[in-house]
């Protein structure tokens, strides 16, 4: 009987192994470049925020403003959006009348955004035509001059139109 001698394939002693993982100077090296980064960008990223909020909230709005011009096609009958309160910026209602004032739509209040107008509320007849005319400015609150404001006009035609606000005042009224 022959016998196998049992061949080792493990390295000799000290060649050829290392140790997996980090050191804690690598780890600490990591995390402080990590800790760099994000103190950089943090401020971009909530500026970014901002803007998406007040975009989110200027569509919305443009929304609200739009399908009350098509209810009050649709039911050739006044429909009227109007904020809630005192204030744009704690929310809206779009309502008409049949058998009693009914509610078609409710947007809830804002939070840290501003809307701005000099109209307490809305009425599109039935043939979609505003009652008035509004230039409506939806902004960050507080004002922060990274983010723009978003701008909606309504003429007496009842078409809601938006566009960003150019002059950098964070004013609707002079672009």
């Amino acid at each position: 009987m022959k016998h196998c001698s049992q061949i080792s394939l493990a390295a000799p002693h000290g060649l050829g192994t290392r140790n997996s993982g980090f050191t804690l100077i690598e780890m600490a090296v990591v995390i402080i470049v990590l800790a760099v980064l994000t103190s950089l960008a943090a401020p971009s990223f909530f500026n970014l925020i901002r803007t998406q909020r007040v975009k989110s909230a200027a569509n919305d709005l443009m929304s609200s403003l739009a399908f009350a011009r098509s209810e009050a096609v649709k039911r050739n009958a006044d429909v009227t959006i109007a904020r809630v309160g005192s204030s744009w910026t704690n929310g809206w209602t779009v309502t008409y009348v049949s058998g009693g004032t009914q509610t078609a739509r409710v947007h809830s209040a804002l939070q840290n955004l501003s809307v701005t107008t000099s109209v307490t509320s809305l009425v599109f007849g039935g043939g979609g035509r505003a009652d008035a005319t509004a230039t409506f400015t939806v902004d960050s609150s507080p004002q922060v001059s990274a983010v723009t404001a978003r701008c909606i006009e309504v003429k007496v035609d009842g078409v809601p139109r938006s566009w960003v606000e150019r002059g950098g005042n964070h004013d609707c009224t002079d672009d």
